[in-house]
């Protein structure tokens, strides 16, 4: 738009008092005239006398007072509209100023093939020098300073208007896991590395695990669903093939030997444990681990294990089969791939349960830790009052659940008790804790997913009506009086089960064909269309 002039003068009557404002010759209206023409206008009305009974001079000061609040806020957008003009134009020029010098630096620096490998520079003849002192003084008596308000970009130059031709490298670091104090053996390994401004991962858990033989197995661990005929039927054929064709050695539980004995003496060479202590033993012995059955005979084979966890081949014998997606018919197949490898496998996360007892007057009183695959739960029991729990996430109070309990789950029983309780289906894969209340007497009580590296306590108040039920997988139920405590947090061992395909593939599958999930009828192409 061109520059234009514009003169112009307002007056108002009364006496001599008169106005007169002009605009510069830029067209922008000068702030300063304006602020006087509403000094004018206030003097105008202290002059004006007003009289209660004239309205047309109560209504002519009324309209003085208007044009002096609209000449105010004139002057206050004028003034603020120049302010921000100034400044965007102070930084295009300073940022102009910057790009100038980034470049001849940059011409110096390729000319000068400078060496930049210590902490700042140093003043020389021949070119910029990298100088390891921090308050050292240079030949020529000066003595840089590092400023506060300097702005490091990977090791761009920082212009000053003091210190020019300044080159700073951005200090790297590297974030590390770190779990339950610095010494600790549990997620030393890093994950993120920073470097020239960008932060990315190293390792993701959602990464497909692949498990390869370094040597080949020589004894595996067959464990079956009881009462079941066809379950027996395909145990002994299957013992019987691992034998004559892989030549393998063959662990059983005392139930199936007995039952192997007697169909034929045959089965002499199965092996088996006597009592608990040899069970506990069994990770040193055994390879590779056979369930025939459903989800419970995986979470039977995995109570079994309270350490480390032998690679576990789940077939299908059961009703929904999160956890099998192997089937029976073609175990000969499936079994050579496995013992040939490399097999893709899901490493399923376990939770540690310790019970807290409020009269243990040392740790050693405490119970056992308690191993889950899938969820413990905190239930009111047989009592009709409401369950009364306090709920702590790593010392800090999260909640007091009111309702019918609560259920701490792994992602691998996200789809069990869980989902029935209105929980989230999460993939196995993913390192988390469910917190997924039961019937809770509230409208705004949701269910959480909380990061593996927590410990939550879940404590029975002292104020409780009656005491709370605590289960582990389904069974195995302590009581908890008030002042008890149950403590979880993921267990170190992990319990690793062969995929079909791969743990992403087989969890949507077992979703799809066991919950049918999201399964509806197609919408009909012949209907209405957009045109």
């Amino acid at each position: 738009m061109a520059p234009c002039k514009l003169n112009s003068t307002v007056s108002f009557g009364h006496g001599d008092a008169s106005v007169s404002r002009s605009e510069p010759e830029n067209g922008f209206s000068d702030s300063l005239s304006l602020f006087h023409s509403e000094n004018a206008v206030q003097e105008l009305l202290q002059q004006t006398p007003v009289q209660g009974s004239d309205d047309h001079l109560i209504e002519f000061s009324e309209a003085l007072r208007t044009v002096a609040k609209a000449l105010r806020r004139a002057a206050e957008g004028k003034a603020a509209a120049q302010a921000e003009a100034a400044e965007w134009k102070r930084r295009f020029e300073l940022e102009r100023t910057r790009s100038l010098q980034s470049e001849r630096k940059e011409r110096s620096l390729r000319e000068n093939n400078g060496d930049f490998e210590g902490g700042r520079l140093e003043k020389s003849t021949n070119g910029p020098v990298l100088c390891n002192q921090a308050n050292q003084h240079f030949e020529e008596g000066c003595l840089e300073r590092i400023c506060s308000h300097e702005v490091l970009r990977d090791a761009q130059p920082v212009l000053d208007c003091n210190i020019p031709n300044r080159i700073m490298r951005k200090a790297s670091f590297k974030l590390s896991w770190r779990c339950k104090g610095e010494n600790s053996d549990q997620h030393k390994h890093d994950i993120v590395y920073f470097e020239r401004g960008n932060i990315t991962t190293a390792e993701r858990s959602s990464k497909q695990i692949s498990l390869k033989w370094e040597s080949n197995p020589q004894t595996v661990l067959i464990l079956t669903k009881p009462n079941s005929t066809s379950v027996q039927i395909l145990c002994a054929e299957m013992v019987r093939w691992l034998r004559d064709q892989r030549k393998l050695n063959i662990y059983v539980e005392p139930r199936v030997k007995v039952e192997l004995l007697t169909e034929s003496s045959y089965f002499n060479f199965v092996q088996t444990w006597k009592d608990d202590e040899e069970m506990s033993l069994l990770h040193t012995k055994v390879d590779l681990v056979v369930t025939l059955g459903g989800d419970g005979t995986v979470l039977w084979s995995a109570s079994m294990f309270k350490g480390p966890v032998p690679p576990i081949v789940p077939f299908s014998l059961g009703s929904l089969g999160f956890m099998t997606p192997f089937h029976s018919e073609h175990y000969r197949d499936c079994l050579d791939s496995v013992l040939r490898g490399p097999i893709s496998i899901t490493l399923r996360n376990r939770l540690q349960c310790h019970v807290i007892r409020d009269a243990a007057k040392n740790e050693y009183e405490t119970d056992e830790p308690i191993l889950v695959l899938n969820e413990v739960t905190i239930d009111r029991g047989i009592s009709s009052y409401l369950t009364n729990l306090e709920c702590y996430c790593d010392d800090a109070f999260v909640t007091c659940v009111q309702g019918d309990g609560l259920i701490l789950s792994t992602t691998s029983g996200s789809t069990a008790y869980s989902l029935a309780a209105g929980g989230s289906m999460v993939h196995p894969q993913v390192p988390a804790i469910l917190f997924t209340p039961i019937c809770p007497h509230s409208l705004s009580f949701r269910p959480l997913i909380l990061p593996e590296h927590v410990t939550v306590r879940v404590q029975v108040p002292f104020n409780s009506r009656s005491p709370a039920w605590a289960s582990f997988d389904g069974k195995d139920r302590k009581q908890l009086a008030p002042g008890d405590a149950l403590v979880c947090s993921m267990a170190p061992w992990p319990v690793p089960t062969a995929c079909s395909v791969d743990s992403t593939d087989d969890f949507f599958r077992s979703i799809h064909d066991g919950l049918h999930w999201n399964l509806r009828k197609t919408q009909s192409f012949d209907g209405p269309r957009d045109l």
